[in-house]
């Protein structure tokens, strides 16, 4: 039928002329009440209703709620899909285009993408598309279309099409942050935003289904929507992101490591963690890594032969992060194990003297898991000290260094081993989500709704509470000037080269190239920082990325402040993602927030 109409309507024929004369309807104005409305610039003519031509839509077309939309095209896996697909100038009664905005590194996004049925079973589904857009990936980068076969795996049921908004583009919509979903409802015969929501609860979007299209129908709207509640705060999608925080011990497996889950290796690694042996200056990983502070060192920045410019991380639920380290600058927790120990201001060792340390100390736990140690006895090929760079290691054969390198490698594996096996301590919070209500008390329980409220599920959820993405919160870094520590960014160089990466020749199995047809990582990786867990929070102040927070309350602020600065820091990079949605600095909203995190 739209291939009929657009030809009529090029050709100038009977057709064209019937739609001109039995067409024509007023738009429909937005709510008055709809936040951040504004009515439309001017009115359509009844001729121009039924243009189907997007390069002839009339009326001022800006992104706003309340106006006119111009046609929006977004690449799908196999094509593309546009808005005007689904518009319907001359329908003989109102339709609706639903936009959700998504996002893979969301909780409340995927929450709603794995609850789709519900709104594609809607009883008024005949009058009604839904076009779901993506705009980032997993890792917080600007969508691609290698992020669409995670994401459509994820819908219990497809929406009517799938695709990608890099730019995202319904952005301007939004006021003071973006939170997500953000979701567009739009008059299909006019293509008119009439409706924006953002983190719909559940059953909410249905909903407003029914809202919109009596309103368009000139019919009495139904009744308000009241969701049933959880514990008297929570709504069905708020409970279902709670109970997702329960930890698993059900780790993702690790291809790239044969070892990984090897009881073996596990304990193999045990010990390596705690050998200062590894190190000339007598610092072991578990120097930084200390069970007293949570696994990680309770200093602002950690400190090895000297001080480093960023804090320690804790251990726990460290098998479920994608990307090790602040910057993300290796893929693998294996590759992790490896940085620290050749960094001169952490271990101040070298993978010569690691090898050589494990053929004295540990070779019989080595040989049980990775079978016969080579021969490293002779001091000619084999210099007691050396990495890449040294005098010492250029003088070895190729052959030599790639023996060494392999033992350099195991001894990672085998620490990530170890350290899969390290559960976060249960905490009152676990004994709430698994049932036990009086767990917490009101006010923790109030603080836990407010950090669903705020925002801060959408980045910590799931059993590590962590999203595993980067995203730039102003967090203040270590440096300044020419030492500003800019994050995310700076990293790409690094992953780019290492030889340790998930797809090179050190990994036990090559997995797809997550950098593949990047360059460099964008702008908006500058200043960011992996989303960090908060698992054994209480445990392991002062907090950051350079511990500038000493207690949660302060950073519980910082959030609250994020979108209304004082003055400039010197010592943060970047711009603020716009998905970090400040909130109202009150003590009473800060501390009940304060209280809830108390409790992890």
């Amino acid at each position: 039928m739209h291939d009929a109409v657009t030809s009529s309507l090029r050709k100038g024929g009977p057709l064209a002329l019937a739609l001109v004369l039995g067409c024509g309807s007023p738009m429909p104005m937005i709510d008055a009440g709809t936040p951040d409305a504004s009515p439309p610039d001017s009115a359509v003519p009844d001729a121009a209703v039924c243009m189907l031509h997007p390069g002839d839509l009339p009326g001022t077309r800006n992104i706003a709620a309340g106006a006119l939309l111009p046609d929006m095209t977004f690449e799908t896996a196999t094509g593309s899909v546009s808005l005007t697909d689904y518009h319907v100038p001359c329908a003989p009664r109102a339709e609706l285009i639903i936009v959700r905005s998504l996002a893979a590194w969301s909780g409340h996004s995927l929450w709603h993408v794995a609850h789709t049925t519900s709104l594609m079973t809607h009883p008024q589904r005949a009058r009604f598309h839904v076009i779901d857009v993506l705009i980032a990936g997993v890792d917080g980068l600007p969508s691609r279309s290698a992020d669409l076969p995670d994401l459509v795996a994820r819908y219990d049921m497809p929406p009517d099409a799938i695709g990608l908004d890099p730019t995202e583009r319904f952005g301007p919509v939004a006021l003071g942050g973006i939170r997500l979903p953000a979701v567009m409802f739009i008059d299909a015969r006019t293509l008119q935003l009439v409706r924006p929501l953002f983190v719909p609860r559940a059953g909410a979007v249905e909903h407003e289904v029914d809202v919109q299209l009596a309103r368009l129908d000139g019919a009495s709207p139904p009744a308000p929507y009241n969701p049933t509640l959880t514990d008297a705060r929570f709504s069905d999608d708020e409970w279902d992101l709670i109970q997702g925080m329960a930890w698993s011990s059900t780790l993702p497996p690790d291809a790239s490591n044969a070892h990984a889950d090897d009881p073996a290796a596990a304990m193999l690694g045990a010990a390596l963690l705690a050998d200062t042996g590894l190190s000339p200056a007598g610092v072991a990983c578990a120097t930084c890594h200390q069970s007293a502070h949570g696994l990680s060192d309770g200093r602002a920045v950690g400190h090895g032969v000297m001080d480093v410019t960023r804090n320690t991380p804790t251990l726990y639920t460290a098998a479920l992060t994608r990307w090790p380290f602040w910057d993300g600058r290796v893929d693998s927790l294996w590759a992790q194990a490896l940085g620290p120990s050749e960094n001169a201001r952490e271990m101040g060792s070298s993978r010569l003297f690691i090898a050589h340390r494990i053929q004295t100390t540990h070779r019989t736990a080595y040989e049980a898991v990775f079978g016969a140690m080579p021969d490293l006895s002779d001091s000619a090929r084999f210099p007691a000290a050396g990495l890449p760079g040294d005098p010492a290691w250029s003088a070895m054969t190729s052959a030599d260094q790639d023996t060494v390198t392999r033992i350099f490698t195991n001894f990672g594996k085998a620490i990530e081993a170890h350290e899969r096996t390290l559960g976060p301590p249960p905490t009152r919070f676990d004994a709430y989500l698994a049932g036990d209500l009086t767990a917490l008390s009101a006010m923790e329980r109030d603080g836990l709704h407010e950090y669903i409220q705020d925002g801060c599920a959408d980045c910590h959820f799931g059993p590590q509470l962590a999203n595993g993405a980067f995203h730039s919160i102003a967090m203040p870094g270590f440096g300044s000037g020419a030492a500003l520590d800019v994050g995310r960014i700076a990293a790409f160089d690094i992953l780019a080269a290492s030889p340790f990466r998930r797809e090179g020749a050190y990994a036990d199995a090559v997995a797809t190239d997550p950098l593949a047809g990047l360059s460099a990582f964008p702008e908006s990786m500058r200043g960011a920082f992996r989303t960090p867990t908060l698992r054994a929070l209480s445990e392991t102040a002062p907090y950051g990325h350079a511990g500038t927070f000493a207690n949660i309350h302060d950073v519980v602020v910082h959030y609250a402040t994020i979108r209304m600065p004082m003055t400039p820091d010197p010592r943060v990079a970047g711009v603020v993602d716009p998905h970090v949605v400040g909130f109202d600095n009150v003590p009473g909203r800060v501390d009940i927030i304060t209280a809830f995190l108390g409790t992890l």
